[in-house]
């Protein structure tokens, strides 16, 4: 870390048209120890920031106004000046394309703006530990964090979106927007490929007397 003070772990700079969500968000930096050297409403400003105070880490607010082409050009820019500062995008709405459009110009993590906490700090700290959040050792396979592994295992189990929120204790919100980051990773469309996949690649253990009609049956009932 970049970080001089012996209490601070890293360095960020925040980005956030809203005001009281940058200054939110500055707070929950600081809490662990993460000093905010730089902040500013204009993703645009972005780019020049990062380059200026050579940060670890570039959080950014997006609302659901910002067009997915800025989204790419902007943060593209940032990982061009600096390839070793690490940006998670906290994204508003539930437009796919801008999801993609911050993970395609190089974000470790595009992250629905409603999640819990502890979302944001699992990005956080995988990002600063020098690995994508969509990390998991898994070889040459697609990479998902550990909170998709979860969540795809308790999927592929046969469990609801409501069953699995309550079990882990976040909001169907939160399973939903997971889910969706994994049918991405996984190049799949709905819950049962995905479940298949999972089954393939040892994440559960399907039972030899589970019949197939059976398993359709189990997962086809939940809500996607």
């Amino acid at each position: 870390m970049r970080g001089n003070a012996r209490d601070v772990l890293a360095t960020a700079v925040v980005i956030d048209s809203n005001q009281l969500a940058q200054r939110a968000l500055a707070a929950l930096l600081s809490r662990w120890n993460i000093h905010v050297v730089g902040t500013s409403n204009e993703l645009g400003r972005a780019p020049a920031l990062v380059q200026a105070h050579d940060c670890d880490l570039l959080l950014v607010g997006i609302d659901e106004t910002t067009q997915p082409a800025l989204i790419f050009r902007y943060l593209r820019r940032v990982h061009k000046v600096s390839p070793s500062t690490a940006t998670i995008a906290l994204v508003a709405g539930r437009e796919t394309a801008m999801l993609d459009a911050a993970l395609a110009s190089g974000a470790y993590a595009a992250i629905d703006r409603t999640a819990e906490a502890d979302v944001v700090a699992e990005a956080i700290e995988r990002a600063l530990a020098g690995r994508p959040t969509g990390v998991e050792d898994c070889g040459s396979q697609p990479r998902l964090t550990r909170r998709e592994l979860e969540i795809l295992r308790l999927v592929a189990e046969g469990r609801s979106n409501r069953e699995v929120a309550k079990l882990l204790w976040v909001t169907d919100q939160t399973v939903k927007f997971h889910l969706a980051n994994t049918y991405r990773k996984l190049g799949v469309c709905n819950r049962f490929d995905a479940s298949l996949w999972a089954v393939a690649h040892g994440l559960v253990r399907q039972p030899a007397e589970r019949k197939k009609e059976g398993f359709v049956a189990g997962t086809a009932a939940a809500a996607t």
